[in-house]
């Protein structure tokens, strides 16, 4: 009776054993997402030579492209971590209104082209308790930003000479923000979540709204539709060491398919 009675307490602590591991396991997402955003870029170069003063182009670009984004986060209990990244790359030519105060015309041809990567990564810790109906989460990390900027401005005469201006900033930020989270049901979700970064560039703004919906009997998989806009203000100099300003506002719809384990 007395050897029972000690099985049974030593099964009954060991599966308590077991379920304290499983709840102090890591759990992991694997996010990739497609961002359909309309980019827009507006670029000012100060005390250009060439130039012949400050010049303003606004709109260089804008127009709807794809990005891809990509996202990992691991939990365990209250905290966590993640590591996010998007990377886009466009060109488009148009006509430009170049602000008074050079020699160039008040209208301009120009061809530019943008290359942006965008990387973050921190820490999260869950504010809220595991069971709240509404969590909210703390994010605190960095961001950096590698940005590649190429314009080359045709003036219309004859005899005027192409402008080739090439600016490519790279900054490091530290970043912080919060995230909301919930269900509407068992299958449907919701995630708000807004931050700021600052410190190597000169602001940077992120916010992001998204529904999903979770299928499969164990719940592995999830759908996530949204929308997302993000903008940046950098400053960088041109290859003649001419200080130039440039401003992103990329914004639009995303869907991304969620894996959890």
């Amino acid at each position: 009776m007395k050897l029972k009675t000690a099985a049974l307490a030593s099964l009954l602590m060991m599966a308590s054993l077991v379920r304290a591991e499983e709840a102090e396991q890591w759990e992991w997402t694997v996010a990739p997402y497609l961002w359909g955003s309309d980019v827009v870029l507006d670029l000012s170069v100060q005390d250009g030579d060439g130039i012949g003063g400050e010049a303003e182009f606004s709109d260089l670009l804008d127009k709807l492209d794809a990005a891809f984004m990509g996202r990992v986060e691991g939990r365990r209990d209250r905290w966590g971590m993640y590591l996010d990244t998007i990377y886009i790359d466009l060109s488009d030519s148009k006509s430009t209104s170049v602000g008074p105060g050079g020699p160039l015309p008040a209208v301009v041809d120009t061809d530019a082209s943008l290359t942006l990567k965008l990387w973050e990564g921190g820490a999260i810790y869950q504010l809220s308790a595991p069971d709240a109906a509404v969590r909210f989460d703390l994010l605190a990390g960095l961001r950096n930003v590698d940005l590649d900027v190429q314009a080359t401005v045709m003036p219309p005469g004859p005899m005027m000479t192409p402008l080739n201006i090439k600016t490519g900033p790279s900054e490091t930020d530290v970043m912080i923000g919060g995230r909301a989270y919930g269900e509407f049901t068992p299958r449907w979700h919701w995630t708000l979540r807004g931050d700021y970064s600052f410190g190597g560039s000169e602001g940077i703004y992120n916010g992001q709204a998204s529904v999903g919906y979770t299928f499969g009997q164990s719940g592995l998989f999830s759908l996530d539709v949204g929308y997302r806009y993000l903008r940046m203000d950098l400053k960088g100099s041109t290859p003649m060491g001419e200080q130039t300003e440039v401003e992103i506002e990329m914004s639009g719809p995303l869907v991304g398919f969620i894996f959890k384990f």
